[in-house]
């Protein structure tokens, strides 16, 4: 299997949500726009990092396997179409969370938060009490720490993934994330519009979360930092990088399942860390008040529900792709030759 299998309908994806972001916009008048250079930039200088590292590492392994013409055998080892899709996978990446942002910071001016009521219900109803008392005080500045450490996580997968050769399972990994992020992420914020527990008081005007929000102050300065920026971004309608705020479903814990995923099966060794990871993540996402218990089972069960359609979404393209091509070569049979 190709890369560009992957490639071509995650172009698609992205183009759909774009199109989407820009009817919300024309709909509901909002006037800020995507950072898109900026994530993009941001992407470069990531995989030219990543890059960096890796042809590091090739040329330590060859000095100690005494190679004398590194230079040469790098040329010859390296698959030119293989370097442009590591650059242009991370592009398309930078792209979907642009679009992404976007889509979150007009969600509230599109579909005004009505959920939180009812999802913090359905924690209530299903743990007699709110998900994140069930987390001691004691391990919250830790999972406060760890939480950040999501985003280089998160990378690093998505680096694994590129940097491999083109197959079936690189094609329904990356196939995948693109689901997760783009049919999931966005479909759960605008079919569920919530804010989740950090702002659950300051959205429906109670005092429920009062609690939460002075054990974060106390407890977890990270998050209340990032939760005090996100609640002023909001009232400001600013859209710069990072910014926008929704709950359903955990994007966290999904791309935090789908690193999983992809690590376990292409890094056996680092299977018990990485599922250690996640549960991490997926508690973090509770305990500082981001998230319902719902969230996170969404995020997770959405991103293993995507990982299992993306290979017969890759089959149809493919086939789609097959009888595109087979039509071509009819066509250019039945035309006669110039004289």
């Amino acid at each position: 299997m190709r890369d560009a299998d992957w490639v071509m309908p995650a172009i698609v994806l992205l183009l759909l949500q774009y199109f989407s972001a820009i009817f919300i916009s024309q709909l509901t008048g909002f006037a800020g726009r995507p950072q898109t250079f900026s994530y993009m930039i941001m992407a470069l200088v990531l995989s030219s990092i990543g890059g960096l590292a890796i042809l590091l590492h090739r040329l330590w392994r060859m000095w100690r396997e005494g190679e004398e013409g590194p230079i040469e055998r790098l040329r010859a080892d390296t698959d030119p179409a293989a370097v442009v899709t590591y650059f242009l996978g991370f592009q398309l990446v930078a792209l979907q969370i642009a679009a992404l942002t976007w889509l979150k910071e007009m969600l509230p001016w599109a579909i005004p938060y009505w959920a939180d009521p009812p999802l913090a219900a359905f924690d209530r109803a299903v743990l007699g009490t709110d998900a994140w008392r069930i987390i001691p005080d004691r391990f919250i500045h830790l999972l406060d720490v760890l939480y950040t450490t999501w985003a280089p996580v998160k990378f690093f997968a998505l680096m694994l993934a590129l940097v491999l050769p083109a197959s079936r399972l690189k094609a329904q990994a990356m196939m995948a994330y693109f689901l997760t992020v783009g049919l999931i992420g966005v479909s759960g914020q605008y079919l569920l519009s919530s804010g989740g527990p950090i702002f659950y008081d300051r959205l429906v005007n109670t005092r429920e979360f009062g609690a939460l929000a002075l054990r974060t102050r106390e407890l977890a300065p990270i998050a209340h930092t990032a939760s005090e920026y996100l609640w002023h971004s909001y009232l400001g309608r600013d859209t710069s990088i990072g910014n926008g705020i929704s709950a359903m479903p955990s994007i966290h814990v999904a791309t935090t399942t789908w690193a999983s995923m992809i690590i376990s099966r292409f890094w056996r060794k680092a299977a018990v860390a990485i599922w250690t990871f996640w549960v991490i993540i997926f508690a973090g996402s509770i305990a500082l008040g981001w998230h319902y218990l719902s969230d996170g089972i969404v995020g997770a069960g959405g991103a293993v529900l995507c990982w299992k359609l993306a290979p017969r979404l890759l089959l149809r393209s493919s086939r789609l792709n097959f009888r595109r091509l087979q039509k071509l070569g009819n066509h250019s049979e039945n035309v006669s030759p110039l004289p």
